[in-house]
């Protein structure tokens, strides 16, 4: 189900759906399809790891002003796991939207947003609805979502010409926040952290032989992230730790940014 909550209703002024969202990206996403009509909240501030952010009393308090709460929705996210429902149970007239409805998951892994094929997916969600509490303005927000597929395609056309030759290819990450756009893009994702467990000292022996064995040089570490045990592996292995940010707000930079890199270290 995308939407939770109470039905249409009448939007008395031109901005002002107030929406949250547990993300900088969904952000970019909420506001291509809403345009000025919304004005959103993200609840994880940048710099914060989502698997490990606790919202404060004062982020709580202010949901009671949110009409909608956009959730990634996908498995694997423990602030939405942890959260969603005391968000919930202060405001009980919110709607949740799930972003995520009618997408194929990867195993425990909430990061559905790197994905541009996901991306369509959840604008279209976003659109429903917008148009389903706000009917009003129902062609308003089709034109807007249309308008962002035409982006989203741009991107991806650009991604896969960047990547053309490249499938196949493995880079290797410290926390597995690639694996969508690894899948989308025929490339296979390393990942040294498994499932948010503290890595241990054979964990990293057994990395450092796989990167030999695959020629890899590079270690990609995600901003905000402790990055000593990347840093071990990347110096065992004769390479370097290079940073990235799967939760870039404008999310077309971030992914054309992400691809770049991508393009400067992928080895087979």
């Amino acid at each position: 189900m995308i939407l939770s909550g109470i039905g249409s209703r009448a939007v008395a002024s031109a901005a002002d759906i107030r929406i949250s969202v547990s993300i900088s990206p969904q952000a970019c996403f909420v506001e291509r399809v809403a345009g000025e009509r919304a004005a959103v909240h993200v609840m994880i501030p940048k710099g914060a790891g989502p698997e490990t952010y606790e919202p404060t009393p004062q982020q709580l308090v202010a949901l009671a002003d949110s009409q909608i709460y956009v959730k990634v929705g996908a498995p694997g996210f423990p602030f939405e796991e942890k959260y969603l429902q005391t968000v919930l149970g202060r405001n009980r007239k919110m709607t949740v939207v799930d972003m995520s409805a009618g997408m194929t998951f990867r195993k425990a892994d909430p990061h559905v947003w790197t994905s541009p094929s996901a991306v369509r997916i959840a604008a279209q969600n976003i659109c429903l609805a917008l148009a389903t509490y706000d009917p009003s303005h129902r062609d308003e927000y089709r034109r807007n979502l249309n308008a962002f597929l035409r982006e989203i395609d741009d991107l991806d056309r650009d991604i896969r010409r960047a990547l053309a030759g490249e499938k196949g290819y493995i880079f290797m990450v410290y926390h597995p926040a690639w694996g969508y756009f690894a899948d989308e893009y025929g490339l296979t994702q390393l990942a040294i952290e498994e499932e948010g467990k503290p890595v241990s000292a054979a964990h990293i022996r057994k990395m450092v032989d796989l990167a030999r064995g695959k020629g890899i040089r590079a270690v990609l570490v995600q901003k905000g992230f402790d990055t000593k045990s990347a840093r071990a592996i990347a110096r065992d292995i004769g390479g370097e730790v290079v940073e990235t940010d799967p939760l870039e707000r404008d999310w077309f930079s971030g992914m054309r940014t992400f691809t770049t890199i991508l393009t400067q270290v992928l080895r087979k």
